[in-house]
């Protein structure tokens, strides 16, 4: 599912969250601003300081202005930076929007509103106020349709990993027959518990038309002891140590019968058909802690950035690329890649020519240090 924008996609992720579906969204990005104002100043002939804009982020202006040299500033900004930290709990008010440019446009501080709402675009032109909607450039929807399809991919990937469910205080004749409805295989782990392997796709469709549930209610009413972790990974060890891992979680619930998931990504979430909640573990690797020291950058985003590079496997990338996976401006991304690069990090792989004109964009790689981490 790719979304319009980050409004749209931020109201759905709760209930996305829920399903195992692929979702995207396209980035706004310093084009879009610059495209608008070029259309405001070439069909309306007006000074920065007569438009009043809305936008997520105040230094995507900030940096078109600065990179075209314009010393000119915009007085009537409005942001909402706050759309992209999915834990805090906000709602985007269309009428405060409105109010904000209605108001200066009434009060003649402004001729003009440019807005990154479409629903504050609509009132607007109701209200009869000369108005736009920021410009979506055709190599903005390339970019996120390309997005959309790689994510894809990985999606169709990770349905083809390795899942494993492992049982404690559970009948192995009941662990036989759950198998054996699910068509998988039961072996015994290295620590004498009784595991089902199966593949992560076709666990997570059994998760979401609620069958799982029923399986494991069944085994659980018979003993309320029993407990249960699911891991997912690349290989059957990887797969077999993240279940053991939920299995402990699970373990802390007794008499609950609880059901713990643990993926690839470190990403546990449970106790499953309850109150779930979703959470990563922390981690603990001391090269990484190290390598976020010397970079003054945090380990969270250390670890984001690592997941980014095996997300497309260690291929160059460009900065417009880190800016979009993280949310951040292009300049914010080619901060954190002259980091990198100064502690040799990263290296110069080339260069990629963008879809229209313009200049060439550097392409960067991981150093073999990084790739050490992979």
């Amino acid at each position: 599912m790719m979304f319009s924008g980050i409004i749209p996609y931020r109201y759905a992720k709760k209930i996305l969250n829920r399903y195992p579906i692929g979702s995207s969204y396209l980035s706004f990005n310093e084009n879009m601003v610059a495209l608008s104002l070029l259309s405001i100043h070439y069909h309306h002939s007006l000074k920065l300081s007569e438009v009043s804009i809305d936008l997520p982020r105040g230094e995507f202006l900030e940096g078109v202005l600065s990179e075209a040299g314009i010393a000119e500033s915009v007085i009537y900004v409005k942001e909402y930076p706050w759309i992209y930290d999915f834990l805090e709990e906000k709602e985007l008010s269309i009428e405060e929007f409105v109010t904000f440019h209605a108001n200066l446009y009434e009060q003649k501080k402004t001729a003009f509103s440019l807005t990154s709402i479409h629903a504050v675009y609509d009132q607007l032109q109701e209200k009869g106020i000369p108005s736009m909607f920021m410009v979506q450039s055709i190599p903005t929807l390339k970019e996120g349709l390309e997005k959309a399809t790689t994510l894809a991919e990985l999606n169709q990937s990770k349905n083809s990993q390795v899942a494993a469910v492992c049982f404690k205080n559970t009948e192995n004749e009941n662990i036989k027959q759950f198998a054996k409805s699910i068509q998988a295989k039961v072996i015994s782990s290295d620590s004498g518990l009784q595991l089902v392997l199966s593949n992560r796709g076709v666990l997570q469709t059994l998760i979401l038309n609620q069958k799982l549930a029923g399986f494991f209610y069944e085994m659980i009413t018979i003993n309320r002891k029993s407990s249960i972790g699911i891991g997912y990974g690349y290989t059957v060890k990887e797969a077999e140590s993240h279940s053991l891992t939920a299995l402990d979680f699970a373990d802390k619930k007794p008499g609950e019968g609880a059901v713990y998931l643990l993926d690839e990504e470190k990403k546990l979430t449970g106790p499953l058909f309850q109150n779930e909640e979703r959470y990563s573990l922390k981690n603990e690797d001391p090269l990484v802690k190290k390598l976020s020291s010397e970079l003054k950058m945090s380990s969270k985003n250390l670890s984001r950035f690592l997941y980014f590079l095996q997300v497309i496997e260690f291929r160059p990338f460009s900065s417009h690329q880190l800016a979009d996976y993280f949310s951040i401006s292009r300049r914010s991304a080619e901060r954190m890649i002259k980091k990198l690069l100064d502690q040799q990090l990263l290296q110069v792989a080339g260069e990629e020519q963008p879809y229209e004109q313009g200049r060439p964009r550097s392409l960067y790689q991981a150093g073999s240090k990084l790739k050490g981490l992979r």
